[in-house]
């Protein structure tokens, strides 16, 4: 690597992290208590989830998570991913600053870098799906140092999966962008493309295997019943209901933000135009391009119970960009000045979208705030309240107008209160309150102090008015909703 090469790279990792930092300018410097961000990080955290690399960060290596810094050290892995992405692809020149550009600021990271409690792991997780990618597509030299290469691949992306199981679609979604690359050259050998496919793809399925049996005999507290309640249930047809769901994801009418990824779509019909007139691996280029349209989506097909939450399409992003910048590439270089134009303007149309989402959430959780604040003002009014002997119990969850004036529409996460999540979660606002340290209420762990209230909720009036909070022997009661919330233990039920 000459002087010149390496001078243009550093300059693009500066670009790519001020370009994130940018972007998600506002969530750095408006720390804001997200949902699944206030429970205690405790040695088995994630771990039940089957994610013992998100543990490995979260509890071992960060021991916590931190205001500022745990987004900050995500987004830069985020930005040293775009970079990694742009050397795989032989992206150069002003179209990899624009790929950059597009990947880093495209709203589908925010709804994965709202969950603090992740923020840094998963995009650590992307970057090692990418250097797993990396050391499968290196040279080597001699046969030692091939073998070394195809075992680190199986390890770097057997840790990704471990982070967030469907980190697994990051390189299989770079594998076939490379893939597309490779075989577009003139001097393409195409057999020769596909059996490095079929290996990769084989090391791809030993890497799965090897996680799964990682989880199998190591991780004694994994529950797969989290997972398997997305595959629970009866919408219909599957093909029909993920034809509709991937038709409002392509126009970008999904989810809050995703509206960009229409310029995707307009460009993956004029590269089909595109390879019809140049004829050279016509069909199998459009089967790639609709492949890339597809599959970053595909997921939802297997989930049953209606919930996809945008988080899922993580590999979304990369398709994004690629194929935006691979239209930008077949413009005439005497429009440079457009091309650019155009970069930022889709640029600056995505940080919008990201601003408006952390800035809803921002207003969401203050809200929350100054409800926790008054609930404490009014559980202080009890002359005989004791938060070390007493127990406090959050009855249900405030209803969806207490905060719909704030959330933007289909924003999902974003759009969550802390006393509504989850269907209300006692646990979860108990800690809520700890966090901000507002007040240290003891949590409903005793059944026998639960059966002494529990006939009393129905009779209840619903906060805030009078009578929603009252104190019945040695449990303070808070009746958020008719409706009872999540229940912790089987007795709650």
């Amino acid at each position: 690597m000459t002087t010149e090469t390496q001078n243009k790279q550093f300059l693009l990792y500066i670009f790519s992290i001020l370009v994130v930092f940018v972007a998600y300018g506002f969530a750095l410097t408006n720390f804001t208590l997200t949902v699944d961000s206030e429970s205690p990080i405790y040695p088995h955290s994630s771990l039940e989830l089957g994610r013992w690399g998100t543990n490995l960060v979260r509890y071992h290596l960060m021991n916590g998570l931190y205001p500022f810094f745990t987004l900050l050290f995500g987004l830069v892995f985020l930005a040293i991913t775009a970079v990694e992405v742009t050397k795989i692809l032989n992206i150069k020149g002003v179209f990899s600053f624009l790929f950059c550009l597009l990947f880093l600021s495209f709203p589908q990271h925010a709804y994965q870098l709202v969950f603090t409690m992740q923020a840094d792991a998963i995009p650590l997780g992307y970057f090692l799906g990418t250097v797993g990618v990396t050391f499968y597509l290196k040279e080597s030299k001699t046969k030692i140092w091939k073998i070394i290469n195809l075992v680190l691949t199986v390890i770097f992306i057997v840790c990704a999966v471990a982070t967030y199981q469907l980190l697994v679609f990051i390189p299989v979604i770079l594998y076939v962008i490379y893939f597309f690359t490779q075989i577009d050259k003139p001097e393409a050998n195409i057999k020769q493309e596909f059996k490095k496919a079929f290996i990769f793809a084989g090391l791809l399925l030993i890497s799965v295997i090897i996680y799964l049996l990682s989880v199998k005999l190591f991780i004694k507290t994994a529950n797969s019943s989290y997972l398997e309640g997305y595959a629970t249930g009866n919408l219909g047809n599957p093909f029909v209901a993920f034809y509709n769901l991937l038709v409002d994801n392509i126009y970008g009418k999904f989810y809050y933000g995703e509206k960009p990824f229409v310029v995707t779509t307009i460009c993956v019909l004029l590269s089909i135009i595109y390879f019809i007139k140049d004829k050279t691996n016509a069909l199998l280029k459009i089967l790639i391009f609709l492949t890339l349209l597809i599959i970053p989506f595909s997921m939802s097909f297997f989930i049953r119970n209606g919930y996809h939450p945008p988080r899922l399409y993580v590999g979304s992003t990369l398709t994004f960009a690629f194929i935006i910048v691979f239209v930008l590439q077949k413009i005439p270089k005497q429009f440079y000045n457009q091309i650019l134009f155009t970069g930022v303007l889709l640029y600056l149309w995505n940080v919008f979208f990201v601003t408006n989402l952390f800035y809803t959430q921002n207003q969401i959780f203050k809200h929350d705030l100054e409800i926790a604040k008054d609930i404490n003002q009014k559980i202080n009014q009890f002359e005989d309240f004791n938060p070390d002997t007493d127990y406090v119990y959050f009855y249900g969850s405030l209803p969806e107008s207490n905060h719909v004036k704030l959330a933007l529409p289909n924003s999902e996460v974003f759009a969550g209160s802390l006393f509504r999540w989850g269907e209300g979660d006692n646990w979860r606002m108990i800690n809520f309150f700890r966090f901000e340290d507002i007040a240290y209420y003891r949590f409903m762990d005793d059944e026998t102090s639960f059966n002494k209230v529990k006939d009393k909720f129905s009779t209840m009036p619903i906060y805030p008015e009078k009578g929603s909070i009252q104190k019945i022997e040695n449990v303070v009661v808070v009746k958020l909703s008719q409706k009872k919330g999540f229940p912790r233990y089987d007795w709650e039920k």
